[in-house]
């Protein structure tokens, strides 16, 4: 039995999903997610601005995610800073990022998020710059 994922689902259009996958491949057109009241949806990834995998689901409101790269900032990928089309701005490493695939899979710079990894499709993106980014 594989492992169930805690996800948060943002949708382009700002609506949120929080659920469970099991199954979540990249470059599928839907993944299913099952929300918090047991209910299963097909996700159309095409339609989404990014998969959180989150170590909970509510998170530290009072936590200032740092925006920066520290010495304890993951190591492995690419250096990136991503910017969403709602002009949100996100800074990490990307696990097999190439700018032909559907998307790609994002560690945050800061360790202590509530975010493990971030699902970006290539869709949701206004731009994004990759290389080695200063601290």
């Amino acid at each position: 039995m594989r492992k169930l994922h805690k996800v948060v689902v943002h949708y382009q259009d700002g609506t949120l999903l929080r659920g469970h996958t099991r199954y979540f491949f990249h470059e599928q057109d839907r993944v299913e997610v099952t929300d918090l009241e047991d209910r299963t949806h097909a996700v159309d990834l095409g339609r989404v601005k990014a998969v959180f995998f989150v170590r909970d689901f509510t998170g530290d409101p009072d936590y200032g995610e740092r925006k920066e790269f520290a010495p304890d900032s993951p190591v492995f990928g690419d250096g990136v800073r991503i910017v969403f089309a709602d002009g949100e701005m996100l800074l990490g490493r990307a696990l097999g990022y190439r700018p032909e695939e559907k998307g790609f899979y994002l560690q945050p710079a800061d360790p202590k998020s509530n975010n493990r990894m971030i699902f970006v499709p290539a869709t949701a993106l206004q731009e994004i710059q990759v290389g080695e980014l200063r601290w």
